[in-house]
């Protein structure tokens, strides 16, 4: 049994060693929306994705409220 696991750690070691499991870094874009009502900032969020800022930006419209969208750098 400690053969096999030690056969795993080598294995395991040889993936690191290149780069096989590392994830490569897909960059997307993270949006500040600011939302407002009579000119008076209501509440602030960020959106991760396309969709999580159509959710806010529809939340907003429905409470109606002005809003502001900012796409911010992730670095």
């Amino acid at each position: 049994m400690l053969n096999l696991f030690e056969d795993f750690e080598r294995t395991q070691d040889k993936l690191e060693a290149s780069n096989l499991l590392k994830l490569s870094q897909v960059s997307s874009p993270t949006y500040y929306i600011e939302a407002f009502f009579d000119g008076n900032l209501e509440w602030t969020e960020y959106a991760y994705t396309e969709r999580e800022l159509q959710n806010l930006k529809n939340d907003a419209i429905d409470c109606g409220f002005t809003f502001t969208v900012e796409e911010v750098s992730n670095d």
